[in-house]
């Protein structure tokens, strides 16, 4: 399958909404009205159908745009595992050990629902099982949102609900769900709210399960198969997107095409404004006082930060516990900004960049290939780099004489690794700074067949 290098329009979560709601309203005239039409039945329960067809378009869309990137979702779990083992949740250093085929199971079972829901297989179980999830994601997202409230820099956990101080949103610790991949980002209080709605749905459906419009015979082998069928094709699709090829469709910053010195450009132009509100108490009086870093720096506010004139001491301190940030503009937050390998930007005509998370686990045939092709490459004047974060069982000279990796290696973060490229390792070739190709670890293909396509 070939990776999509395409760029999306932007939409908001209400303008989702509004598509899914037309998408749901056409299902209930075609596959309500119509089904009990040509069925000769009454159509009894328009509004059930809709809500069935909502949930279930919501599902499938989702489902989605997480499934082209597998991993993807995977990181995002371990973030919200890493933090609820910060929290105190038993077994969470498991879970974030397996944190991709739970994704990928929790993805499979998304995309399951949601194409149930739409055929009206499985009534009660359906409909339970939804609601589970439902309820699942809402627990997430509702535990990172209400992490706002504990101060994160003295260690306030969520349940010492008498340390709890003012909701700041430096405070909460997942600043994107990852409920829609990359393709949408949503703040934490509109990720909870959406969730609380998905829930509320979720028991709409399960009390109203026998309303379900059903498309398919009643047939027990016919469902069950449709529902086999529809968890392996579902299966399939994640796999294909991680573990045999790049995701299908490239959300990321650096996707096939971007100009990654524009790119970068563009996002140091863009690095938001963001209020820090301090709260300075009266040493004598007890009173107390908030002013924001603008409004601090005014000479009607310098007595609280500067001693008295006469005394010699200052009459005012400043509680951190309260200090809280106001984002007033958003800014750039992606991780393009941090890419400042400058001999990768700066270098003019064709070059190789090799990344990978992990040299212990990377693929060493694929370093091989790769190997093979930066000799080659280099007697044309063409140069290989390497980005990698982390090697443990051997020195990295070790690492590039098993794999022939006669090129430069430099550490980089993980994050920014895993945005490049969902392979270990991946290959890009980027040519004035624009990325031309991409490939996965399984398919690295031979530098004459990479000059023969894509150097013209």
């Amino acid at each position: 399958m070939t990776m999509l290098a395409i760029t999306l329009p932007s939409i908001t979560i209400y303008q989702l909404f509004m598509f899914v709601g037309a998408f749901a309203l056409i299902l209930t005239l075609v596959l309500g009205y119509g089904h009990s039409k040509m069925k000769g039945e009454v159509a009894r329960h328009p509004f059930s159908w809709f809500v069935q067809y909502f949930l279930g378009g919501l599902l499938l869309f989702s489902g989605f745009i997480k499934g082209v990137d597998p991993l993807g979702t995977a990181y995002k779990m371990q973030d919200y595992f890493t933090e609820f083992g910060s929290q105190g949740l038993p077994m969470m250093d498991t879970m974030h050990e397996y944190a991709l085929p739970f994704s990928v199971a929790m993805l499979v079972l998304e995309l399951t629902l949601g194409a149930c829901l739409v055929l009206g297989i499985g009534g009660r179980k359906t409909t339970g099982i939804t609601l589970l999830l439902m309820l699942f994601f809402t627990f997430l997202t509702g535990f990172n949102y209400l992490t706002g409230y504990t101060d994160k820099s003295t260690g306030v956990l969520l349940h010492e609900f008498g340390k709890w101080g003012a909701f700041s949103d430096n405070n909460i610790r997942i600043t994107d769900c990852g409920c829609f991949g990359d393709f949408m980002t949503l703040t934490p209080l509109a990720t909870f709210i959406k969730d609380i709605l998905y829930t509320g749905l979720g028991i709409f459906l399960f009390i109203s399960a026998y309303r379900l419009k059903e498309i398919l015979p009643r047939s027990g082998t016919v469902r069950t198969l449709a529902v086999v069928g529809l968890m392996g094709g579902s299966l399939f699709f994640c796999l294909n997107n991680y573990y045999l090829e790049l995701p299908m469709i490239d959300f990321r910053p650096f996707k096939e095409g971007t100009d990654l010195n524009q790119a970068k450009a563009d996002c140091d132009a863009n690095p938001g404004e963001t209020r820090v509100h301090y709260v300075y108490q009266n040493k004598k009086t007890g009173k107390t006082v908030e002013v924001n870093d603008l409004e601090l720096v005014k000479p009607a506010n310098k007595h609280l930060w500067t001693p008295d004139p006469v005394s010699g001491e200052k009459e005012w301190e400043a509680l951190k516990e309260q200090t809280s940030y106001e984002t007033i503009v958003e800014g750039c937050n992606s991780q393009i900004k941090y890419f400042d390998n400058y001999e990768v930007l700066e270098h003019k005509g064709y070059q190789f960049l090799v990344l990978a998370k992990n040299l212990d686990k990377s693929d060493k045939e694929a370093f091989k290939k790769i190997g093979a092709n930066a000799a080659i490459a280099e007697k044309e004047g063409i140069p290989t780099r390497a980005m990698y974060n982390f090697i443990g069982k051997q020195s990295i000279d070790e690492f590039r004489q098993e794999v022939n990796g006669a090129y430069d290696f430099e550490t980089a973060d993980d994050k920014l690794i895993k945005t490049i490229v969902r392979a270990n390792p991946g290959l890009l070739l980027i040519k004035d700074g624009v990325v031309i190709k991409k490939w996965h670890h399984k398919h690295i293909p031979t530098y004459e067949e990479i000059k023969a396509e894509y150097m013209k």
